[in-house]
């Protein structure tokens, strides 16, 4: 049981960027070409893209606070933390991560050090606002890979031990005591989604895949805040594209894309009821095999409103084993051959490109 209340952090930090604009692409960069990200502790920026502006540099950067109380940073060397999302009001960016010590103040991987875990929102006009929470000395053990928000001060996280849990500032966080491992998160609909990939499968007798929750009693719960929730299969994933991270669905819940770490990105497709797959897009490498860290896609979101689904995504290659010096890549889904188009290149061996998603918006979103 958790005992130790959430402490949150009230200050808000305005950054030095500009407003994001409507309709742009946010992705969450770790490193900023100075610290090492085998340090295992990066800071963190948003760095903002416009859609179809091949080889660009980022149009606003927002950067994270890496300094006193408010502090939050990950593992840019972890293959798996460094999820974004947007609040299911769209009017807010969403990261997890540790804070409450200085970037490198404690040396060495943060999962492992006495260091207490956060998250962060950003609002459209760049405003960081950071939240410090402590469970108990078993969450030495859990590594925080992505937080979203229905945008009413409910928060639910994704990631290993401990970490998929629903938190909210009035109360200790729920820690879901029967979900080990969650890689991503999405609200659509007013509905919470999350992936399994392989291994968290089989850590939890489930195959790799989209999920939605049910209760205790197996009936549903669209926004879970209890800690007997439990998951509930919606999507299956092709074979063998199960190392999957991101994800995204279209309103109808009839289209659904996801981001194999190896492969590429997946589409699937709902007819007559069931999910079938539909086919993959591989990423063009550019860089040598022999120096590649991988092959596939870590983040990716999609717009579902122009002709064709238009989808974003953030890629895998990196050097030195580790996902670095990757890219930003556009495709627009007219076909399985529809053309790979890189968007941004990282500039830096020292900087990762992670989540992705849609700027903030300066109003809700209307039901």
């Amino acid at each position: 049981m958790i005992s130790t209340a959430l402490a949150l952090v009230l200050a808000g930090l305005p950054a030095a960027a500009g407003s994001f604009q409507p309709g742009h692409v946010v992705v969450l960069r770790a490193g900023d070409g100075a610290v090492d990200l085998k340090l295992k502790q990066a800071p963190i920026f948003v760095d903002e893209f416009v859609p179809g502006a091949p080889n660009s540099a980022p149009a606003n950067t927002v950067a994270i606070p890496t300094n006193g109380t408010d502090t939050l940073f990950f593992n840019g060397h972890a293959a798996t933390e460094g999820v974004l999302a947007r609040s299911a009001d769209h009017r807010l960016l969403t990261v997890a991560g540790y804070g409450g010590v200085n970037l490198l103040q404690k040396q060495g991987t943060p999962s492992l050090l006495d260091i207490k875990r956060a998250f962060c929102t950003v609002d459209f006009a760049g405003t960081v606002y950071t939240t410090v929470y402590q469970l108990d000395a078993e969450d030495q053990k859990m590594n925080p890979r992505g937080v979203v928000t229905d945008g009413t001060n409910n928060f639910w996280g994704c990631g290993n031990a401990l970490a998929t849990l629903y938190f909210h500032p009035d109360s200790p966080p729920e820690v879901f005591d029967a979900i080990s491992s969650t890689r991503a998160l999405r609200i659509i609909n007013q509905v919470l989604y999350t992936t399994l990939n392989g291994p968290d499968g089989i850590a939890a007798d489930l195959s790799a895949g989209i999920f939605t929750f049910q209760d205790g009693a197996g009936d549903p719960a669209p926004l879970p805040r209890k800690a007997d929730s439990k998951l509930k299969r919606v999507l299956t994933a092709q074979r063998p594209y199960v190392k999957i991270a991101g994800f995204d669905m279209n309103p109808e819940g009839t289209i659904a894309y996801t981001a194999d770490t190896d492969a590429g990105i997946q589409k699937y497709v709902k007819t007559g009821g069931a999910w079938k797959f539909a086919y993959n897009f591989s990423i063009p490498q550019n860089i040598p095999a022999s120096e590649n860290h991988a092959k596939g896609c870590f983040g990716v979101v999609v717009d579902f409103s122009a002709p064709a689904p238009i989808i974003y995504a953030t890629t895998t290659e990196g050097y030195g084993g580790s996902v670095n010096s990757n890219r930003v890549v556009q495709i627009v889904d007219t076909n399985p051959t529809a053309v790979v188009t890189t968007l941004a290149q990282s500039p830096s061996l020292q900087m990762v490109y992670r989540g992705i998603d849609f700027t903030p918006e300066a109003a809700p979103v209307k039901p």
